[in-house]
């Protein structure tokens, strides 16, 4: 069986649908009425299999390389003495049900479903079972288990709790179903989907033993044309790609593996058998996740072990355990209670959720934390620490530090400690390992640990293995190598999408879809937690779950509108994979050389494999999709529009995660005491405080002195320009406190005087307070601003949000009321009119950060019982004129709720002669301005108001003095 190590799935057995479920349309085709590509004399049909012939050939000729390698280093090099059983993969030759006759056409089929782990498992359940279409599957094994029928090397086991690592859909399933260990091992997780198999009836929809060798659209007919390893051919409506991200093992490429005369293994294609070590020499190439097992369990039984270790790895106590029959039969009955929320956290897994910042936390707290998570065992470490351990280098290199120094407190031989310390990697940019005793064993007489960094792989002899110029002699050589991931079981399937486009070379240069699903060019295909989706950083089975019910979904919206073709847009690819490449950019992922990147398998492009944001903010981005019509997607002839999410800055994605997994409450959900705390929160997103002058004082009010800080740079001669800034914070929120680092930032990078008042609050202090005290402090800055080195000819009134508003009325009271005179105004993100109905207000009415249901509420509170609605002082659109006010800048967020008032405004504004900029921040959402620390194009407000105000007030030193970013 020479190919049988690309180990695709796929099944050919034309089933009948299970009872039809009430409500459920037919299959789509039945087994006797193939499409009429495939009836003889076609010449078209002819036309299009001879395209896709050659198309195929391009596959086979440049995506099968690894299975060539693996196919003859492997016949080369595996002679177990022990193991004398021909085929290395051990699959028995079962018969192809599929399989056709010289000029019969072949079986249709409305899905058919690639792999047989937990992916193909849930999919054909769901398609055949729910859906009542006609389904087929493939798998290159022998049986069900995907990688855990293949993964059968000594310590193979799962390092997700064994209550979360598995379905969630069946409340019968988890409830018969009982685990053993806290954390299951390779055989019980292979019973455990046997069982789910045999619950479900579903090993009858599949062929094993049978890889996929191609799948071909057919863009005439809107079908896939699917040929197998045994020669077999069919065709199907929709291919459901299932065949995992680690599937293809990585080949050994040593010279000399030929000639080595011990036994030869790969933890990948692990024999069916018990393998003994008693009594052997044997080395270990390897020391990932993986490698960490397998050495852990050859450590117990071999007379000499010698690991071979180009990088370290952090590995962190698993903390396993039996569970009593007592424990066992508790668990299952309250899988329910214990589960409860796992969707809603970053990792698909209830834990204590983290604190936002280790730069928060003092040095004794940080290190209580990581103490007691660690006693915990698995992942919370990591995921219930601090939100920003995969983002903040000087949080990461703190964990790091906590982890190697608990490594050489375990290995008593200095030198090994240190080599087994990572420092070529921030923590956990590589993928984590779990272990019990992996750092004890290297303190056995017996085993030995070699650096190939600096003694690396020459080549193998017939005895073992020569590094460094000294040989090792080995009876029994493992590789521990890994897998070409993601991507490659993918690429060795064979896709050849419209036009003859094959995903080898659509891919060559990294991966492009459309939510880690779905590709353009790629009709009718749906890669399950495929490339860029999130299930790197996620529970599998509930990734696998959300996927496949997400392609079910599409299958039903389909055929309910009478469409046979469902398919992301191009525009969806390229707004996707901004935003996933954006996401990576933002975390230390790109500083490690790992899977994760690509970076394992020579000539592999490195670049953006995985969603690095979380859990929920991707079923988030999808749900919204799903409710959109499949935006991003054109069904039948219907092409929907693009979600707002993907329109977002990937930047403020990111921040959207972290607020999730901090629980964070909805504004429109807050109450006044809940808004005012959420918001002063939001002062930890602004970065580092600004190095200038501050002063403390206070502005006289009607009703008494309210408090005000004033800005100014240091080491700036002479007198600077003025700005009154009011805060946002919907008129029942903020204060200087909360604005307190932009004011500095805008001080420092533009070289302003800055006045920060502080006015009275609604609803304690509703309409006209605010706009009374935001008044009385621009009066008083004209006052005043050369006692602070402000000039008060080049005064300027400016607000963010709220404070836009406030800033806005400002300005026309001035004009209107004898008041100082006003050089310019800046409006950024304002909320201008309360009483707006703007497309803006809908298509963002869900924020992110405000809503349009929190944005009336605010502007309702402000308001209540006053009357004042259609008052200038309330709005200025209520302005009988415009005219005379002073150049205006208008700054609004793409994605913001408020964005169309704010550019109405200015439209109104230059009707009435006003000199006006309106400026349009794509990507960006409203309060970003204040989120400079998270959100790194905030920096581009600054920029536009300093070429503004470099060109109002006539300065040229008004431009930023810092660089983006800095």
């Amino acid at each position: 069986m020479p190919d049988v190590l690309a180990r695709q799935v796929v099944s050919t057995v034309s089933l009948a649908p299970k009872a039809a479920i009430s409500g459920i349309r037919a299959p789509i085709w039945r087994a006797t009425s193939p499409p009429m590509a495939w009836v003889s004399g076609s010449s078209a049909a002819a036309t299009r299999r001879t395209q896709a012939a050659g198309s195929v050939e391009r596959v086979m000729a440049t995506g099968c390389g690894i299975c060539a390698k693996w196919s003859k280093l492997l016949r080369a090099s595996i002679h177990s003495p022990e193991d004398d059983r021909g085929d290395f993969c051990q699959i028995s030759s079962t018969k192809n049900n599929n399989s056709w006759e010289e000029g019969r056409m072949p079986q249709h089929h409305d899905i058919v479903v690639i792999g047989a782990g937990f992916s193909g498992l849930y999919a054909v359940h769901k398609f055949r079972d729910e859906l009542g279409l006609s389904v087929k599957g493939f798998d290159a094994a022998g049986g069900v288990g995907g990688t855990w029928w293949w993964n059968r090397y000594p310590g193979a086991r799962c390092d997700i709790e064994s209550v979360h690592y598995a379905y969630s859909f069946s409340e019968e399933i988890q409830k018969r179903w009982t685990w053993s260990e806290r954390f299951a091992a390779q055989p019980e997780i292979l019973s455990y989907l046997e069982f789910v198999a045999d619950t479900l009836d579903l090993r009858r929809a599949f062929t094993f033993g049978t890889r996929i060798t191609s799948a071909v659209w057919d863009d005439e007919d809107h079908v896939w044309t699917v040929s197998t390893s045994d020669g077999g051919v069919c065709t199907t409506r929709f291919l459901i790609a299932a065949s995992g991200n680690l599937s293809i093992p990585k080949p050994p490429d040593f010279a000399g593996l030929d000639r080595f005369k011990g036994e030869v293994y790969t933890t990948s294609q692990w024999p069916h058998h018990p393998v003994d070590f008693t009594g052997k020499r044997v080395g270990i190439i390897g020391t990932g996740s993986t490698g960490i097992q397998v050495i852990q369990e050859v450590a117990k039984q071999a007379a000499h072990l010698t690991v071979f270790q180009r990088t370290p790895n952090f590995a962190l106590p698993l903390g396993n355990e039996s569970l009593s029959e007592e424990k066992r039969r508790w668990v299952a009955d309250h899988h329910a209670e214990i589960r409860a929320g796992a969707r809603e956290t970053f990792m698909g897994i209830p834990f204590e959720r983290p604190e936002i910042s280790g730069t928060l936390v003092p040095a004794e707290a940080r290190k209580a934390k990581y103490d007691r998570l660690w006693s915990k065992g698995g992942w919370p470490l990591l995921v219930s620490s601090y939100a920003d351990v995969l983002s903040s280098q000087a949080v990461n290199d703190d964990v790091a530090d906590y982890v190697r120094d608990k490594i050489r407190a375990r290995v008593t031989k200095p030198g090994v400690a240190e080599l087994l310390c990572p420092t070529d990697h921030p923590f956990a940019t590589k993928r984590l390992a779990f272990e019990t005793d992996y750092f004890d064993i290297f303190n056995q007489d017996n085993v030995d640990l070699i650096d190939v960094r600096t003694k690396p792989v020459e080549h193998l002899t017939e005895r073992g293995i020569v590094a460094g110029g000294v040989e090792y002699p080995l009876d029994v050589l493992i590789f521990a190598i890994g897998f070409d991931s993601v991507t490659g079981p993918l690429v060795h399937l064979g896709l050849v999408g419209r036009n003859g486009a094959t995903l080898a070379e659509r891919w060559q240069d990294g991966p492009r879809n459309y939510l880690g699903i779905a590709m353009h060019d790629f009709p009718n295909l749906f890669t399950i937690t495929g490339p860029t989706s999130a299930v790197a950083l996620y529970n599998n089975p509930l990734a696998i779950e959300d996927h496949v019910d997400l392609a079910t979904d599409a299958v039903r919206y389909t055929l309910d509108r009478g469409a046979d073709m469902i398919e992301a847009t191009a525009e969806a690819e390229e707004h996707w994979s901004r935003i996933v490449n954006g996401l990576l950019g933002l975390t230390l992922f790109p500083k490690a050389k790992s899977w994760y990147m690509g970076a394992n398998i020579d000539g592999k492009r490195t670049g953006t494999y995985i969603f690095t944001g979380s859990a929920q903010l991707y079923r988030q981005m999808t749900a919204e999709m799903q409710q959109l019509g499949y935006g991003g997607f054109v069904v039948g002839t219907r092409r929907a529009a693009l979600p707002p999410m993907m329109k977002l800055d990937p930047a403020v994605l990111g921040l959207m995660g972290v607020l999730q997994g901090q629980g964070t409450k909805a504004l429109h959900d807050c109450t006044v005491e809940e808004t005012r705390a959420l918001v002063d929160s939001f002062s930890m997103l602004q970065g580092d405080a600004r190095d200038v002058e501050v002063t403390a004082t206070a502005y006289p009010t009607k009703t008494g002195e309210r408090p005000v800080r004033v800005y100014r740079p240091k080491g700036r001669a002479g007198l600077l320009p003025v700005v009154v800034f009011c805060h946002g914070g919907g008129f029942i929120a903020g204060s200087i406190d909360a604005i307190d680092k932009p004011c500095r930032a805008l001080a420092d990078d533009l070289g302003l005087v800055v006045v920060a008042p502080g006015y009275r609050l609604a609803p304690e202090h509703p309409f006209p307070a605010a706009t009374d005290d935001t008044f009385a402090a621009l009066e008083w800055a004209a006052v005043h601003a050369a006692r602070f080195g402000g000039d008060a000819d080049r005064l300027v009134v400016a607000g963010e949000s709220a404070g836009g508003l406030l800033a806005a009325v400002a300005a026309l009271r001035a004009r209107d009321g004898g008041g100082p005179r006003v050089a310019a105004q800046v409006l950024i993100t304002p909320a201008i009119d309360g009483a707006a109905k703007t497309a803006s207000r809908v298509e963002y009415a869900e924020g992110p950060i405000l809503s349009t249901k929190a944005a009336e509420g605010m502007f309702a509170a402000y308001l209540a019982g006053t009357g004042a609605e259609h008052s200038p002082l309330a709005s200025p659109v209520h302005a009988a004129s415009l005219a005379g006010l002073p150049p205006c800048l208008v700054l609004s967020a793409e994605c913001d709720p408020l964005r169309d008032e704010g550019e109405d405004y200015a439209r109104r504004l230059a009707a009435a002669g006003v000199e006006v900029r309106s400026i349009r921040l794509d990507g960006l959402i409203h309060a970003a301005f204040s989120m400079a620390g998270v959100i790194p194009r905030a920096r581009d407000f600054t920029v536009q108001i300093g070429e503004f105000l470099g060109a109002v007030l006539g300065r040229a030193d008004a431009q930023p003095t810092r660089a983006a970013g800095e």
